[in-house]
């Protein structure tokens, strides 16, 4: 099995579902509303290309994408005990990667963009790298906009976004 994506990292860690069967059967799987087949569809792609074969159906208004294999609940497990390190220890480029698995999984978008998650201390370790990541890129654009506020909710960050001045 080839490594994980980050993409696939961090679709798995908003959504993804683990299993160990009485019967020592590894499972690891994604549901989505059948509206976010695309959300699918993609996932499905990144595990072919770790050589997986996907098992891929839809049930009620739901769609699944499941993959019976060791190597990857392994990953995936070793990915949820310790997000932070995983983060943590990929380039700026992944990170992006990471965080457009994750805000496929957990994240709205309307006016501002809205993450959800259970775990406060990967939110605000994403939340660090965005704002350094756009200050940066809206630095050298010289494309100026402002974060009003990073609104903490319980386990919810709302990035309102305010457009300034483009020069």
């Amino acid at each position: 099995m080839k490594n994980m994506s980050p993409y696939l990292a961090g679709l798995l860690f908003g959504d993804g579902t683990s299993y160990l069967g009485k019967n020592g059967v590894y499972a690891v799987w994604i549901d989505q509303h059948e509206r976010n087949c695309k959300i699918i569809d993609r996932a499905v792609k990144e595990f072919k290309k770790m050589d997986l074969n996907v098992h891929h159906y839809g049930f009620l208004n739901k769609i699944r994408a499941m993959i019976y294999s060791k190597a990857l609940f392994h990953e995936f497990r070793k990915i949820r005990e310790n997000p932070i390190e995983f983060f943590r220890s990929l380039s700026k480029k992944q990170k992006l990667e990471f965080f457009s698995g994750f805000f496929d999984a957990e994240g709205t978008a309307t006016d501002r963009l809205v993450v959800y998650n259970g775990n406060l201390d990967i939110l605000n370790e994403i939340l660090s790298f965005l704002f350094l990541f756009l200050f940066s890129f809206f630095y050298k654009t010289k494309m100026f906009y402002f974060l009003n506020k990073a609104i903490y909710f319980n386990n919810l960050i709302c990035f309102p976004f305010t457009h300034i001045e483009n020069v």
